[in-house]
């Protein structure tokens, strides 16, 4: 999978969860200000999900997917969800931490 497919169905996943997990606040905000501000990274994972997934994370086999909004210094000021992603295109459901409600 190349680095733009695997943003990509991330993106995608993220969307189809995101009105289950995040608070009607959040997704008005990301709504109205994704087009202008909003970002989809990616980047080796946090060594913290091992402790989640009770497992050692390799980072060669994982990348770990930010969808958030920017801020004038294009840096994450809001960071609805990390998505760890498998680079074997292994299906879903994959690991997600969410933006906690308030």
């Amino acid at each position: 999978m190349t680095a733009d497919q695997l943003i990509e169905q991330a993106y995608d996943y993220f969307l189809q969860l995101a009105a289950d997990h995040l608070s009607a606040e959040d997704l008005v905000d990301l709504t109205l200000e994704f087009e202008e501000r909003g970002a989809v990274e990616s980047g080796p994972p946090d060594a913290s999900w091992s402790a989640e997934l009770g497992a050692p994370i390799i980072a060669d086999d994982w990348q770990e997917v930010w969808v958030g909004l920017l801020d004038h210094q294009e840096e994450f000021c809001v960071l609805y969800a990390k998505i760890l992603v498998p680079l074997d295109g292994r299906a879903q459901p994959w690991p997600i931490r969410w933006k906690p409600k308030p």
